[in-house]
């Protein structure tokens, strides 16, 4: 049409090549609405396999959490919080960086106020309801994966020195240079002015912008790289922006995203528009056309300062709502994953109540339930019986459901009930070649600490599995009493299994505060039979010279 045009001099040649122009341009938009459309399906699609994976027992699709271990905690080791078919594995949904750092934090350092449970609690039972929302959000986030430098990179962007903004003279020139270059082009276009003046002014722009050009090349690379991850935020909180809450929490999560009236989703938009506009440097010739006329760079620059001034605070609170959002969908998810599971209940005192409660991780129809109930402090629940009764498995089960309780989860039990107390646990302390210490110097170390913080007047739910394997039977016996006698003492609850038989007897001396457990092993038929389930008393069977002999080692 324009060869048309030009050939003919036929005017309604140029409006046909218009129109055909702007349905190009208008299809080109609905391709890129589809194509947007189509990615956004199928990351919906991945997300519901990958759920009906989890539902499976299959974790594999999801993060296992292992760069927030964290050495000698508390007990995210002995209670499998991250790693390979861990709690985090199990429960993480998140699609962002500081959504995933934030649910971590929450299973490293659970909740002990139960406003703040309860609180976390009710935002959750609305999530969990919420499920289009959920898979809307995460597919969303998705979209763009995260990595640590672009927090890094957006704390010291905030810190950086400003170049231009609110500096008086460039406010003024970055209205002056394009005012001054139109009308030389005006002149020059009624031979007012000649050419070579002309290109001396444009020149006068590029010189200008060419003196900074280094600096707005550092600043435009890094954060031209964080476009995508700004786009990435703009969608998730516009779902949260739309979205009605009843929560306390959410409701409180949605008002952090608004400053002055200006909603999170339209400032954080208002920057990618900026970058988007200082992108068109990166073509050389739009780029020296759009400095030789508007000293470009600058006033783009220059916007982009003027946004950090006003939102590059509220721009960490945004980001950290969308975190607590994310983490909150993730535990809601467990939640909607899980309907048999339950919201416990909070205590005012030291009670907890555990009924027919199975460890997360087991299949449930393989998992044996058993209940557990302590009423008041000090009191300590000693298991004992046989190699693969289920002693250790317990402890795991009664600890993790407590750890999932005071992040707000629901846990996986009939009913519970439980008053929220920090875990310590020693279950699976191990020796350290790097540090030169043994299994038995390691496992001394961490009962000091929790003897430490006892006397120092914390509160403690004591998780302790085998103690003092590392010495022989009389020490290990007589140590164990006094280490007993001193958590009684101290106030403490918790739970020790343990093969000594001994250990039971201390119930006659402190019958109030001891409690008698067992895991018994049956044989029948020439075969071991496990029940799994908890019982009063001491254990009267043991396995190890049944099978020794039946696997003839021994006559």
């Amino acid at each position: 049409m324009v060869w048309r045009a030009f050939s003919t001099s036929n005017a309604y040649y140029w409006f046909g090549f218009v129109l055909v122009l702007i349905l190009f341009l208008f299809l080109l938009k609905f391709h890129g609405r589809l194509f947007s459309k189509k990615s956004f399906v199928e990351r919906l699609i991945t997300i519901n396999r990958e759920e009906i994976k989890a539902l499976l027992g299959d974790y594999s699709s999801f993060a296992k959490g292992e760069e927030y271990e964290i050495p000698y905690h508390d007990f995210s080791l002995d209670l499998d919080v991250f790693g390979n078919a861990s709690l985090f594995q199990m429960a993480d949904r998140t699609s962002s960086l500081s959504g995933s750092q934030l649910l971590a934090a929450w299973f490293n350092n659970p909740l002990l106020e139960p406003e703040q449970i309860l609180r976390r609690q009710k935002a959750v039972v609305e999530l969990a309801s919420l499920i289009k929302f959920r898979q809307f959000f995460r597919a969303r986030g998705i979209n763009v994966n995260e990595v640590k430098e672009d927090f890094l990179f957006i704390k010291k962007w905030k810190e950086q020195k400003n170049l231009f903004y609110p500096k008086r003279i460039f406010h003024i020139l970055i209205y002056l240079f394009p005012l001054v270059n139109a009308l030389s082009i005006g002149l020059y276009a009624f031979d007012i002015i000649e050419g070579k003046i002309l290109a001396a002014i444009l020149f006068l722009s590029l010189l200008l912008v060419g003196l900074y050009t280094k600096k707005i090349n550092k600043i435009h690379q890094n954060l031209s790289k964080r476009t995508a991850l700004l786009r990435k935020y703009i969608l998730m909180l516009q779902l949260v922006e739309k979205q009605d809450f009843s929560a306390p929490l959410l409701r409180d999560i949605k008002a952090n995203i608004h400053i002055d009236g200006v909603s999170a989703s339209g400032a954080i938009k208002e920057l990618s528009k900026i970058l988007s506009a200082l992108d068109t440097r990166l073509n050389v010739f739009a780029g020296i056309l759009m400095n030789a006329l508007f000293i470009w760079d600058i006033k783009q620059l220059w916007r982009m300062e003027k946004w950090k001034t006003q939102y590059a605070k509220a721009l960490e609170l945004w980001i950290s709502s969308l975190a607590q959002i994310d983490a909150l969908s993730s535990l809601a998810n467990l939640s909607c994953n899980n309907p048999s599971w339950v919201l416990p209940e909070i205590s005012a005192k030291p009670y907890w109540y555990f009924s027919e409660a199975r460890h997360p991780l087991m299949d449930r129809e393989k998992c044996v339930p058993n209940d557990f109930i302590v009423k008041g402090a000090p009191h300590i629940k000693v298991i004992t019986g046989a190699n693969m009764a289920g002693k250790s498995t317990y402890l795991r089960t009664i600890g993790s459901n407590l750890l999932l309780a005071m992040i707000g989860s629901v846990v996986n039990a009939k009913t519970m009930t439980f008053f929220p107390i920090q875990i310590v646990s020693s279950l699976r302390t191990t020796d350290s070649l790097l540090n030169n210490e043994s299994y038995f110097y390691a496992e001394i170390k961490r009962l000091q600490m929790i003897v430490q913080r006892l006397k120092e007047g914390e509160r403690l739910f004591v998780l302790l599995d085998e103690i003092l394997k590392g010495t022989n039977s009389k020490d290990k016996e007589e140590g164990s009493k006094a280490l007993l006698k001193q958590l009684i003492h101290l106030q403490t609850v918790g739970i020790i299994a343990t093969h000594d038989l001994s250990l039971g007897k201390l119930s006659e001396e402190f019958g109030q505060w001891i409690e008698n457990q067992c895991f018994e092993v049956d044989i029948v038929n020439d075969q071991l039979s496990f029940d799994y389930k908890i019982r009063k008393g001491i254990a009267q069977n043991m396995n190890a010279s049944f099978l020794l002999h039946k696997m003839g080692i021994v006559n």
